[in-house]
């Protein structure tokens, strides 16, 4: 017998390295016994490997068998991810098995602990007897989930538990019946939860990371007054890393039924792919008393992006390619995750974008599709069959003493009714700058050329090409100052700017916005041409801010131009432009207005306070635009405030009302509770929602919502809509 009072280290291969890997002990303890093969240490036993570090008040060791028992207080750390606490352990370092006696375990990296009478370990395998699980603190959790067995694959990343209940606190709330869930194939979503028939006893399993499995999703089940129980249950195929499949039907009771199917696919490492097609069946009954046009609602959408098709260190590209379509606004409203929509926009867009891009040059192609959903046939709609631009960045020329740059735009807008164009821009602008007064003024003399062509085509009043040429004489001073004060600095932006239009080329049918009678500008005024007036145009951006934090504190930006009009032989001032806005410690206060001199009146203006103090806050926004012609004015305010209490409680109410109209758009009330391994959201909304209906309106719905979230464990979701009245449109 060897006795040791002071800590003695031993070190101890275990087996060759072939078996383990060189894999080695480290023994401490206060008293330590080797006979033969048996290495015996009581008192504060510290035990070290590549793999673990634990920690017990007795240990016996047989080095022949590589076989460890821990006695009394043992706590195990094992790849600083999983943490074990037990009274006895049993360990097979030769087969990695072990066994526990009770035991605690708790995976940091998923957040899970595991409280067990009897466990046995088998390489990353945990078979768990008479246990506990939660996400909650370990000593009087807010939920729980007691189990009769159950086993967690570590490497999987997956627990199956058997007759189970579920307890909130002490209380047993639930015998869960047999259910299984897992994550959803978006990565980085919340695991979700998913139906399971089991063959023996109440079942739930569930993943602890985010890796996608094929399986079935987590249903969405609800009811409302209108269309009765709705249920709809997602099937999710994931046969490999770079694409999946979801197929979703579902059901609405007194509504009808429909179906979609979602796939996503990747190519390559810098692409994506997204397409969706569903349909959705309209009972006869339903549709006559909601007065719908259609019967059936269907569509699609396609998305694809792609960075790096043909680009190389020195460049970038990329394709952007979207595609939809449907037959009315009721496709979206009947999807089964859509949520609340307000109006819904009845002109559908699909596009192919194509770009490259290097150090010198830029340049695209874009072609743009247009559907009107609400009109028979898309015969008057415009559609844009392409636009390529080309542009070349700033560069210096003549011993760079000047800079320069250009932009070419050729556009073909056509449809089958109706005039269309062929349109090309150029703008070329030629720049000198320099310094004056001891660099407190800065000079800037420019030359911009611009010309467009506008061949017209479906023409059948003869309307001739237009084309239209300019260059502006450009002189601009400016100044950029900072002074610090003893407690602030104050910047201030000064610009004047003087622009003289010289035209060489007016000739054909061009559309400059004179308003008047003649039936050739009436069609041609969708092709209209800026044409540049003589004008001084002057501004001042100045701000303070804080001289210790360098905080903002205002912020002030003024603008006037002066039009110059040949007809009164006089500068005319144009709309004056004014932004204000306030940096405070719990917020800001910004406000932007127009004026018109004409009418003596502010056309527009809009006001946003940010408020927030402790656990309240406020964002407000209002809003104001007059008409010109009618002095009509429309107003609109949004407004979104709440508070928090008690740490975990929050509310919070939403509006968008329109002034005008007296009418809200949108109310939301908002409860939530958010704790460390729980959360509950109950949200009521009162929202307009765009329909396909025979007449012209939309629907008011009243919606709640309501969302349990047992945190890295399961969510579930409920929608009840139980009000749904006809507004006028």
């Amino acid at each position: 017998m060897l006795k040791i009072v002071l800590l003695i280290v031993l070190n101890i291969i275990l087996l060759g390295k072939e078996t383990l890997k060189d894999e080695y002990l480290q023994i401490i303890a206060k008293n330590l016994e080797i006979k033969g093969d048996i290495v015996t240490a009581w008192g504060e036993v510290v035990v070290y490997s590549p793999s673990y570090y634990i920690t017990a008040k007795k240990l016996v060791y047989d080095k022949n068998s590589s076989k460890l028992e821990l006695f009394d207080e043992v706590n195990v750390l094992k790849n600083n991810e999983l943490i074990s606490y037990s009274q006895y352990i049993f360990m097979d370092l030769k087969l990695e098995e072990n066994s526990m006696k009770p035991m605690l375990l708790i995976d940091n990296t998923n957040k899970l602990w595991f409280n067990s009478s009897n466990t046995k370990i088998s390489k990353n395998r945990y078979e768990l007897n008479n246990s506990t699980l939660s996400s909650c603190d370990c000593k009087n959790p807010s939920w729980s989930i007691g189990f009769k067995n159950g086993d967690y694959d570590k490497e999987e990343q997956w627990v199956n538990l058997y007759r189970t209940t579920l307890y909130i606190q002490d209380l047993p709330v639930w015998y869960l019946l047999p259910v299984a869930y897992m994550i959803n194939p978006i990565i980085s979503i919340e695991p979700l939860v998913m139906l399971y028939l089991a063959t023996n006893s109440p079942y739930i399993g569930f993943p602890t990371d985010k890796t996608r499995r094929t399986g079935i999703l987590r249903p969405a089940i609800g009811w409302s007054e209108e269309e009765g129980i709705f249920y709809a249950q997602p099937f999710y195929i994931a046969p490999a890393l770079n694409y999946d499949i979801e197929i979703v039907p579902q059901v609405r009771q007194k509504r009808g039924y429909g179906y979609a199917v979602k796939y996503r696919y990747a190519d390559s490492l810098d692409s994506q792919l997204k397409f969706e097609f569903g349909k959705f069946q309209e009972k006869n009954d339903y549709q006559l008393e909601h007065e719908l046009v259609n019967d059936r609602h269907y569509g699609w959408d396609f998305q694809y992006k792609r960075e790096k098709l043909f680009s190389n260190s020195q460049s970038s590209d990329g394709l952007i390619v979207k595609s939809i379509d449907m037959n009315d606004v009721d496709y979206i409203n009947t999807k089964y995750d859509n949520e609340i929509s307000n109006y819904t926009n009845k002109f559908l867009e699909s596009q192919f974008k194509y770009f490259y891009n290097t150090n010198n040059y830029y340049s695209d192609i874009d072609v743009r599709l247009y559907n009107d959903i609400s009109q028979e046939n898309n015969d008057e709609v415009m559609q844009n069959k392409p636009t390529i631009n080309l542009h070349k960045y700033s560069t210096d020329i003549f011993y760079n003493i000047f800079t320069t740059s250009i932009d070419i735009k050729s556009s073909r807008k056509t449809r089958d009714i109706g005039i269309g164009a062929n349109t090309t821009e150029v703008y070329a602008p030629i720049t000198y700058h320099t310094y004056l007064f001891n660099d407190y003024f800065n000079l800037s003399l420019s030359e911009q050329f611009l010309f467009s062509n506008i061949d017209y085509t479906n023409n059948d009043n003869n309307i001739t090409t237009g084309k239209y040429g300019e260059n502006n004489h450009i002189i601009s001073l400016y100044t950029d100052l900072i002074k610090p004060y003893d407690s602030y600095i104050h910047s201030i932006n000064i610009n004047a700017t003087y622009t003289k239009p010289n035209i060489f080329k007016d000739e054909g049918d061009i559309y400059d916005g004179t308003l008047d009678d003649n039936i050739i500008n009436d069609q041609i005024s969708i092709f209209p041409i800026t044409k540049t007036n003589k004008n001084i145009s002057t501004s001042m951006n100045q701000s303070l801010y804080n001289k210790n934090s360098l905080k903002e504190i205002i912020n002030h930006k003024i603008s006037q131009i002066y039009n110059y009009s040949s007809e009164e032989d006089k500068y005319i001032m144009a709309d004056l432009e004014n932004d204000l806005s306030f940096f405070f410690d719990h917020g800001s206060l910004t406000n932007r207005l127009s004026y018109n001199h004409t009418i003596n009146k502010i056309i527009s203006t809009s006001t946003a306070l940010k408020l927030t103090y402790d656990s309240y806050f406020l964002n407000s926004y209002y809003k104001s635009l007059l008409d010109k012609d009618t002095l009509e004015k429309q107003r609109d305010v949004n407004y979104d405030l709440g508070f928090s209490f008690y740490k975990y409680y929050s509310l919070s109410y939403k509006n968008e009302y329109d002034l005008t109209a007296q009418l809200n758009k949108k109310k939301e009330y908002l409860f939530k509770i958010d704790k460390k391994c729980w959360a509950i959201d109950f949200k009521l909304v009162d929202s307009l929602v765009a329909t396909n209906t025979t007449d012209d309106s939309v629907l008011r719905q009243n919606i709640i919502y309501m969302n349990f979230n047992f945190k890295q464990l399961a969510e579930f979701k409920h929608e009840h809509k139980f009000d749904e009245r006809k507004v006028d449109n």
